[in-house]
């Protein structure tokens, strides 16, 4: 199925891996996003989340990225590199139920899922 960018705007998007590393954290705790009309909101798994971002066609870059600023000593390091690698996203690709991002040299960041 071909996914156009208009499909992946105003949904949830639960993350199902990060670089190699599947999420193996509480559901709770896990992060997930949502795009609509050109802003970025979530969660990053203790604050919440926002920012802008700029979706053509399988281009996708973040920006002005931030949130809420709670300490969450179990999740920060995750927290940390779900903020860094969401600014290092360049490109999308939708196949077999998950939304892939990849980094400008088109290596796999991150997987999210359709959140329930």
């Amino acid at each position: 199925m071909q996914m156009q960018g208009q499909d992946i705007e105003n949904k949830e998007w639960i993350l199902t891996q990060i670089g190699k590393e599947k999420m193996s954290v509480s559901v709770e705790k896990t992060p997930w996003i949502k795009l609509s009309e050109g802003k970025l909101s979530g969660f990053s798994a203790c604050n919440r989340l926002i920012g802008g971002y700029v979706l053509e066609g399988e281009a996708l870059s973040f920006s002005k990225i931030g949130g809420t600023k709670m300490f969450c000593q179990e999740v920060a390091d995750l927290e940390v590199q779900f903020m860094q690698t969401l600014a290092e996203t360049h490109f999308w690709k939708y196949k077999r139920g998950k939304l892939c991002f990849f980094d400008e040299n088109k290596k796999l960041i991150m997987k999210f899922k359709v959140k329930k």
